[in-house]
């Protein structure tokens, strides 16, 4: 069922945040956010970044590794946030994909009741209730509610720019048939209707907190926020990679982001990205 429709007055009404967005376009159909916003950033003054873009339906949306996303319109919160964040390193880039898990795993918090946890590196999951769950030995208690996605631009003196995309299935999820992981919607977790304007005001306060953190040099305690939020950690594992399939025991992340995984064998791998499977 669609809820509210987003519009810019409605989302920065009495926001309170001091760092974003500094501006917000919305609209009903869009190929992807993410398109749109590096679009955007070709053309828009510094004054008006962080710039964030939401859609009711997206008819190219895609997720990590150009994989497809979609949604019935209004059924999720679509949207991308451009920015320039020149004062990052770029070997400090894998932040700016923690901010947005921290920030929206405290969102969905804040609006739902839920605690959710992160499967590295970029899905957002929830427990599953009652019957969802599942009563067969091996049954899955999470399942995908969101995906994050990071993309940047670099030139000779550091980041050109940044664009985080988020999807959050608020009101509807895709069958099972098109997921490689099972995945619901955080209605059907939390058993009560979710107003996107309400997670996507929570969500921006959050976010807003975290990059002021962020700029101010206070990573350490980002880096410790996601790695508590995340669910693969002291699981067993298997994960492809561009190199092969890797099973073992997730034992930890470095400051990097990168996942360490040590198989039967007792070699340590460090994985910097690849598709994780809980065994």
């Amino acid at each position: 069922m669609t809820d509210e429709s987003l519009d810019p007055t409605a989302i920065l009404a009495e926001l309170g945040t001091t760092t974003l967005p500094r501006s917000v376009r919305c609209y009903t159909t869009v190929g992807s956010t993410m398109d749109l916003a590096r679009e955007s950033l070709a053309t828009l003054p510094d004054e008006h970044l962080p710039l964030l873009i939401t859609a009711e339906l997206q008819t190219s949306g895609r997720g990590r590794l150009g994989r497809n996303w979609e949604a019935p319109s209004g059924t999720a919160l679509l949207a991308s946030l451009a920015l320039r964040p020149t004062w990052l390193a770029p070997e400090r880039g894998a932040a700016l994909a923690w901010m947005i898990a921290v920030a929206l795993c405290a969102a969905v918090e804040e609006v739902t009741g839920i605690r959710p946890g992160l499967k590295w590196p970029n899905d957002l999951l929830v427990p599953l209730r009652g019957a969802d769950a599942g009563a067969g030995a091996g049954a899955p208690a999470w399942a995908k509610a969101a995906g994050l996605l990071l993309e940047v631009s670099l030139n000779a003196q550091g980041f050109d720019w940044a664009i985080i995309g988020f999807g959050v299935n608020v009101s509807a999820a895709p069958p099972p048939t098109a997921t490689l992981y099972p995945a619901t919607s955080l209605v059907a977790a939390a058993g009560t209707p979710v107003s996107r304007l309400a997670l996507l005001r929570a969500l921006l306060r959050q976010l807003d907190h975290w990059h002021a953190r962020l700029i101010a040099g206070d990573e350490a305690a980002l880096f410790a926020a996601w790695r508590a939020r995340l669910l693969t950690l002291g699981q067993q594992v298997s994960i492809e990679t561009a190199n092969g399939t890797v099973v073992g025991f997730a034992e930890d992340v470095d400051r990097a982001g990168g996942l360490l995984v040590r198989d039967q064998a007792g070699t340590l791998h460090l994985i910097t990205t690849g598709d994780v499977g809980l065994i």
